[in-house]
């Protein structure tokens, strides 16, 4: 599975959404009606997952899947 696979089933998971029926450019507050704890859920599975650490005040750039998608290849490529 690829690293955007991944992401996006980690996502879902915490989202409650089916992968085939998330919008990847939707807002997880606006659209999905998520609140600050659940991004901060998606953010330390993000991290737990590929053993990174995201600085706290990035989670206001996690509004989408595929902004949290962009995020994290940011930071798996400064680890390599």
């Amino acid at each position: 599975m690829n690293c955007e696979e991944r992401i996006k089933e980690i996502v879902c998971e915490i989202v409650g959404i089916a992968k085939e029926e998330i919008n990847p450019d939707a807002s997880f507050m606006d659209d999905m009606g998520l609140d600050s704890l659940r991004a901060l859920e998606i953010l330390a599975a993000i991290e737990n997952e590929f053993s990174i650490t995201i600085e706290p005040e990035r989670l206001r750039d996690m509004t989408t899947l595929n902004n949290v998608i962009t995020l994290t290849k940011e930071y798996l490529g400064d680890k390599e």
